[in-house]
């Protein structure tokens, strides 16, 4: 199925109960695990559409639109990726094996993003909390908090996950701002400017392949906040993943 635009995101309907519930909670991380799992160890082959939106600030705000063709191959546990420039600002272009050409930004692994929070083995290092259920692109979901447990030694990131309770699957992730790795220095900034860091980030899973999801958006705004000159905008990129067209997408795995 084809990528979808990103869609309106309803207000979380949080209910009390939920927290008598752990073993729902349960039940959803048992999934999560599995689809990580799959999701993992999946044999991919794929391309789609890369727009890259980014705005960034000097003395005037400047935008530029990176349009990429991008490719995926996983097998056997080697992974090859390729980007092909074909336009910038609407001006066509014809570079082969591009790295993104963005200024204030760099990102990779979207895809695997749930991985990271969700999967077996990282589900040791997290804490969770049920908070209630939602839905976005008429998709039933369940919402829980990730954050960091006690064993976590190392920053990583966490962060709000929407997802479907009958697979497992993430629809949604919306990351805590403290987690981001470039955190420290934007807050030491807001610092020297008597203002506060203001980020927002998120990743979207809109299209579906035999039971896995597949980015079709990612955001991040850096912005300042202060009591005399209100929310300034220091930085935005917005990427859409669209026109997936699959090859292979083999989920096969056998369980104990």
């Amino acid at each position: 199925m084809g990528s979808r635009p990103a869609g309106r995101v309803s207000s979380v309907q949080s209910d009390p109960r939920n927290q008598a519930e752990p073993s729902r909670l349960d039940k959803v991380l048992k999934k999560a695990a599995e689809y990580c799992q799959r999701l993992d160890k999946a044999a991919l082959d794929f391309v789609c559409f890369e727009e890259v939106t980014e705005m960034t600030r000097h003395y005037t705000p400047q935008t530029d639109v990176y349009l990429y063709d991008y490719q995926f191959i996983r097998k056997a546990n080697e992974i090859k990726e390729q980007r092909n420039l074909i336009s910038v600002n609407g001006d066509k272009t014809n570079r082969r094996d591009a790295t993104l050409d963005t200024l204030a930004f760099q990102y990779k692994n979207v895809l695997f993003g749930p991985v990271g929070l969700l999967s077996d083995s990282w589900q040791t290092y997290h804490d969770y909390k049920f908070i209630g259920e939602d839905s976005i692109d008429k998709e039933k979901a369940v919402v829980i908090v990730v954050t960091p447990g006690s064993r976590l030694a190392q920053p990583h990131c966490y962060g709000k996950i929407w997802l479907k309770e009958d697979d497992g699957s993430v629809l949604k992730i919306v990351w805590d701002q403290r987690s981001l790795g470039n955190y420290q220095s934007v807050e030491e900034w807001a610092k020297a400017h008597a203002s506060e860091p203001e980020i927002m980030a998120f990743s979207e899973y809109g299209s579906e392949k035999n039971g896995l999801r597949f980015p079709s958006r990612s955001f991040t705004e850096i912005a300042y906040k202060s009591k005399d000159r209100g929310k300034f905008v220091n930085a935005r990129i917005s990427t859409l993943y669209k026109d997936y067209k699959f090859f292979t997408v083999e989920t096969e795995i056998k369980y104990d």
